[in-house]
């Protein structure tokens, strides 16, 4: 079984995702998470350029990030209707970016738990996306973040249930500690749908670092995750401020590497 690593986009951020591509070949890796920053990055032009860019380097994307992950709760889940129409308008054109770029994923945040929406109601509204995104041929997938109601793990676990199986999981190591979950209690209730994770480390002082720079046991995890026969890819996902300097995350690539072979 072999399972690609990659590096998320957000890596790099604030830095212009264009000029960026060179720096992530250079540590070796050929896969990325795409992070769509903002409306203009979504233009035919701006994809067309990068998907040059990233086939000189040797670079595929597997999987896409909205910008407007923020504004998800609003779009998909309030009382007003036309906001929904125009939200499924503007994930529609995400799901023709992957097919452009050949990815495979759009991550989703979904609804804040603040946010007073039923569970039907997301459900519902998770489930007409998903189904949208089939049809193109891309996955559409739950993330487990923090302060939404799919970083609570019983409330995965019924969103599950009760989607069968047409739901699919992103699973982020970083937002299931923040939530204060053990990653493998977590991993057991969404194994089985799960297509992508995000890797990340964290220490007492730090909630998220690069993978090999603190405290979580990544080769018992990567294990536990051949063991159930995950078979997807792994994606490195921090921010520029999780770690000193660019060449960190090369160590971390090679880091991380190292542990995947030894499971491959």
């Amino acid at each position: 079984m072999k399972n690609n690593l990659g590096l998320s986009t957000g890596c790099y951020y604030p830095r212009l995702t264009e000029d960026i591509i060179k720096d992530i070949s250079e540590t070796g890796v050929s896969l990325v998470e795409l992070f769509i920053n903002t409306d203009s990055e979504m233009s035919d032009g701006f994809i067309r350029e990068l998907n040059r860019k990233l086939e000189f380097y040797g670079i595929s994307v597997g999987s896409v990030h909205p910008f407007t992950s923020f504004a998800e709760s609003y779009l998909f889940f309030s009382d007003y209707p036309r906001r929904r129409d125009d939200g499924i308008r503007i994930y529609d054109r995400y799901f023709e970016i992957c097919n452009m770029l050949g990815a495979k994923i759009v991550n989703f945040h979904g609804m804040l738990s603040t946010f007073k929406a039923s569970f039907e109601r997301y459900c519902e509204g998770y489930g007409l996306l998903y189904e949208r995104a089939k049809k193109t041929g891309v996955i559409f997938s739950q993330e487990n973040v923090r302060n939404h109601v799919c970083g609570d793990i019983e409330y995965i676990r019924r969103f599950s249930e009760k989607l069968g199986n047409d739901v699919a999981f992103t699973f982020d190591v970083k937002q299931s500690h923040m939530m204060g979950y053990d990653p493998l209690e977590f991993i057991r209730v969404v194994s089985d749908k799960l297509c992508l994770v995000h890797l990340n480390d964290f220490d007492k002082e730090n909630p998220c670092l690069l993978p090999g720079c603190g405290t979580f046991e990544t080769e018992k995890f990567i294990s536990y995750l051949n063991s159930v026969g995950y078979s997807g890819n792994y994606v490195i996902e921090v921010y520029s401020g999780n770690y000193s300097d660019e060449t960190d995350i090369l160590r971390s690539v090679q880091h991380t590497n190292k542990i995947l072979k030894e499971w491959s």
